[in-house]
């Protein structure tokens, strides 16, 4: 294989070191010398000979991807100064602090409406017995549901306090 590429960068009349440019001009000055079409020689020759330029020409571009290939050593990630990490913090307790107003407000609307439906229901005995047979669910499952939309509801304040964050900011 080393001899092989010896061979080819000898062909190609440039050396391990020659940048990619210099090699690819290297390259064109003897594809024009030696193409099938141009070459003053027997055109059989110049065919093969281009074929073996054509060759090595690949043969070090291969060799030298696979030596750029390399792992190469991961840069380091840079850490974050005091000032944005104490802006993380800070933004992260805003949001801890919002998702808890709004669970507050969820369950005082909780305790309001049902506050409100109680007298109601002692009132009308007679069609509550109606409304619970037509209900689509039950007391639990109802209970479910609105602690789905409450869970659903902070989310949803807490990503729209999110995009009016700034685009670039020190928090990951």
């Amino acid at each position: 294989m080393a001899q092989d590429l010896t061979y080819a960068y000898d062909l190609l009349q440039v050396t391990p070191t020659t940048s990619v440019k210099e090699m690819q001009a290297a390259w064109r000055k003897l594809a024009r010398r030696y193409h099938p079409d141009l070459a003053k020689i027997n055109p059989e020759e110049a065919s093969r000979r281009m074929s073996e330029i054509n060759a090595a020409y690949d043969a070090v571009a291969h060799h030298r991807a696979l030596k750029d290939e390399q792992p190469k050593p991961r840069a380091r990630r840079r850490s974050r100064t005091a000032r944005q990490a104490a802006e993380c913090q800070a933004w992260r307790r805003q949001r801890d602090a919002m998702a808890r107003k709004a669970a507050k407000a969820w369950q005082a609307a909780q305790t309001e409406q049902t506050a409100n439906t109680a007298p109601q229901i002692e009132k009308t005995k007679p069609r509550q017995t109606a409304l619970t047979a037509t209900a689509k669910w039950n007391r639990t499952e109802q209970s479910l549901i609105n602690t789905a939309r409450a869970a659903f509801e902070g989310t949803r304040k807490t990503l729209s306090t999110a995009a009016r964050r700034p685009a670039f900011s020190a928090c990951h």
